[in-house]
């Protein structure tokens, strides 16, 4: 891609919002531009975004442009020679000596302070250089035409539409400047030929036709790219919004995927991931991990006897009962299937993690759930397995996960409402 499609404006490269408007600012901006077309401005908020937004790649486009112009510009020494030969080595001294130092001068100054200009310096001063240097080609041009007099140099006002063009479509200056700006070259056009008082009468309106029709149709042109380039920017925002939106979705859909829709607690497959995770920190930093594996008493007898929802009240009671209870930085606790849970204690060995399974047991009993359909107490209780190891090779972290259900299958053999702790 050359510099120069990559330095196009905006109409043609859809500028990316970087500012916090709102989705109301946006809608609201939306109706109006769409209902009526005779409407460019946004709202002020909304306008102050987006010509920011704009600001970075117009100025890029500005100064490149400008400089390609000004090569066209004194490409038109070559027209002088041809059409106003009698004033040639004025015109060499006005393009050469006088405008080209003064457009590079403030190119080369523009550039310079380009970021101030993006950042502090008001964007409107941008518009305003351009309408200038657009002023002064044609002022230029007609001070030549005035001083000559050459049979040809009349007809070389049409040369003007050349330079309305210039800002209009090539600059592409907001529309209410090159309302201006067009004005201001039409004016100095009207008073390039009072100042000739020998000027054909007969090439006056025709003239006058061609640069009025070029400032129409030119005008015409920069409406609709500059109302085409708001709405590809209202589109931007909006796509924005959506692309925000479908990443919450996504953000949600992934939490969901990880989490246990009953309890609140992560599910099987995220605690195997995360045992995976912490069993190969735990390598590296060769340190202990604790699984518990823990089982309601008699939930089938519960459920049976208190019917379902009240069993999934009972399940979400258990799970806060353990969440409550794991409290340091990097547990983690999961419902594993059914009425089983399971917790992974980084760090934790088997004094550590038995300690952390009897407090979870007690607050289980100390919720007080009645269960009259258990052989084991008057109310809800659980059995635990506990498994703690220091992580080594040979051992896997499935290995840990089928030593706490080794460990939970004794206490349940034990009488239940218990723990039982393993190493490996």
């Amino acid at each position: 891609m050359s510099t120069y499609s990559r330095a196009l404006p905006p109409a043609q490269r859809t500028v990316q919002p970087t500012g916090p408007a709102s989705r109301d600012e946006v809608a609201t901006a939306t109706e109006q531009f769409n209902k009526s077309w005779s409407r460019l401005r946004f709202p002020a908020a909304l306008e102050h975004q987006f010509v920011n937004d704009c600001a970075p790649r117009r100025l890029r486009y500005f100064v490149l442009s400008s400089l390609l112009s000004l090569f066209v510009f004194n490409g038109f020494l070559l027209v002088d020679y041809l059409m106003v030969p009698d004033v040639f080595w004025l015109a060499v001294k006005i393009r050469l000596g006088m405008f080209t130092p003064f457009a590079i001068i403030a190119l080369v100054s523009v550039w310079l302070l380009r970021d101030k200009m993006v950042t502090q310096i008001p964007t409107l001063v941008g518009e305003c250089l351009v309408v200038i240097s657009g002023a002064l080609a044609a002022a230029c041009l007609a001070y030549l035409l005035t001083n000559s007099r050459a049979a040809t140099s009349q007809y070389y006002h049409v040369g003007l539409m050349v330079v309305i063009m210039y800002g209009n479509v090539v600059q592409r200056l907001r529309f209410w400047f090159a309302v201006a700006f067009s004005l201001t070259v039409y004016a100095i056009h009207i008073g390039g030929v009072m100042m000739v008082p020998a000027f054909n009468p007969r090439l006056i309106l025709p003239i006058a036709l061609l640069i009025g029709a070029t400032m129409v149709f030119t005008l015409m042109a920069n409406y609709a790219l500059e109302r085409d380039e708001r709405r590809q920017y209202l589109l931007s925002l909006r796509r924005k919004h959506l692309l925000q939106d479908l990443g919450e979705v996504q953000q949600r859909l992934q939490q969901l995927s990880r989490m246990d829709t009953l309890t609140g607690l992560f599910n099987r497959r995220h605690f195997q991931q995360y045992l995976e995770q912490t069993w190969q920190r735990a390598q590296y930093d060769q340190t202990p991990v604790a699984v518990l594996m823990l089982d309601v008493d008699h939930f089938k007898q519960y459920n049976d006897r208190y019917g379902h929802p009240v069993g999934d009240q009972c399940l979400m009671q258990v799970a806060h009962a353990m969440q409550d209870s794991l409290r340091r930085p990097g547990d983690l606790v999961a419902r594993y299937g059914g009425e089983e849970f399971i917790a992974v204690l980084p760090g934790a060995d088997k004094d550590t993690a038995h300690q952390a399974a009897e407090r979870i047991r007690e607050a289980i009993i100390k919720q007080g759930i009645v269960h009259e359909a258990s052989a084991t107490a008057a109310m809800v209780t659980a059995s635990i397995g506990v498994v703690s190891c220091r992580a080594r090779e040979g051992v896997q972290e499935q290995d840990l996960i089928a030593a706490a259900d080794s460990a939970l299958y004794k206490a349940k053999q034990a009488g239940r409402n218990q723990v039982v702790s393993l190493s490996l």
